[in-house]
């Protein structure tokens, strides 16, 4: 593991202090987590809706009013190289040691829930169990009819999916659409996850995009800590408690470390029987 600087260090151990405090705390994920893993974001200044063109904005209306014209020209489109290069990276895509860290801190009990904007499917690939997709997953189809979820065979559609087998509806890619509103369970799901958090560790977004970006704001308001992991300023620094300045790969191991650590000692100090329980399935994690 890379050794950080003095500030990140201190900012690392800031975190982890709140981090074994909070009674349940959650994960907030953007682009920025997945970037290592070799999938570009959509926007910022290397983004593909910066460099390309971004989808068109009314495009699920398109899909309801003809949803076999969408997908004929979804097909079309699929050979456009920038868009294959972006199915490909994240069909390659593997987890990072971000991804790796993020699920320790779940299995040590640390963190309670993932919600993440992304729709690659690394979080679950990298062993975290508790994961809210708002946006949806590249790895499945969607009914828009009774939002019945199926896999997808490929990455690369050849044909348009075929109408539900359980309501007969039409089938999208479970991923949100440009004007499709985030699915209902899936947006009660996230903000359940908020109103009971007491810390919000939020990596890699640059939490513009509602209603994500929303979510950090809400848990402040309601009193929760904010942690923000991310190698740039964002919307969210202003009114964080802890800034750790690095990137996820780098800052999540050592904020793993450091927490499990403290959670340990403060355990074997008998400050709570939570603490016991958690120190447990810290040691656990340590000896994996």
């Amino acid at each position: 593991m890379p050794r950080a600087d003095g500030a990140v260090t201190d900012a690392i151990a800031a975190a982890a202090d709140i981090l074994v405090a909070s009674r349940h705390a959650i994960a907030l994920t953007g682009a920025g987590i997945s970037v290592e893993s070799g999938i570009p974001p959509f926007r910022g200044p290397d983004g593909l809706w910066t460099k390309h063109e971004p989808p068109s904005p009314d495009g699920y209306r398109k899909f309801l009013e003809d949803p076999e014209a969408w997908w004929r020209h979804e097909i079309e489109r699929s050979v456009e190289p920038w868009i294959q290069d972006l199915r490909r990276s994240v069909r390659d895509a593997r987890p990072n040691p971000g991804h790796l860290a993020l699920a320790g801190l779940e299995a040590a009990g640390l963190v309670r829930a993932t919600i993440t904007q992304n729709i690659d499917g690394l979080h679950q690939d990298a062993g975290s169990r508790r994961v809210i997709e708002l946006h949806g997953s590249r790895r499945k189809f969607r009914c828009v009819g009774c939002g019945r979820r199926t896999p997808r065979p490929t990455m690369y559609p050849t044909r348009p999916a075929p109408p539900c087998e359980k309501c007969g509806g039409p089938v999208k890619y479970d991923s949100v659409m440009f004007g499709e509103p985030i699915p209902p369970e899936v947006l009660r799901a996230a903000r359940a996850e908020v109103d009971a958090a007491d810390c919000v560790l939020v990596i890699g977004s640059s939490s513009t995009v509602r209603p994500a970006g929303g979510l950090p704001r809400i848990a402040k308001v309601n009193g929760a800590m904010l942690i923000e992991v991310n190698p740039a300023p964002t919307g969210l620094t202003g009114i964080s408690d802890a800034v750790v300045r690095d990137t996820a790969a780098s800052a999540l191991p050592a904020l793993l470390e450091a927490a499990t650590a403290k959670a340990a000692a403060r355990a074997d100090a008998g400050y709570d029987a939570g603490a016991r329980r958690r120190t447990r399935s810290v040691r656990q994690v340590n000896e994996q």
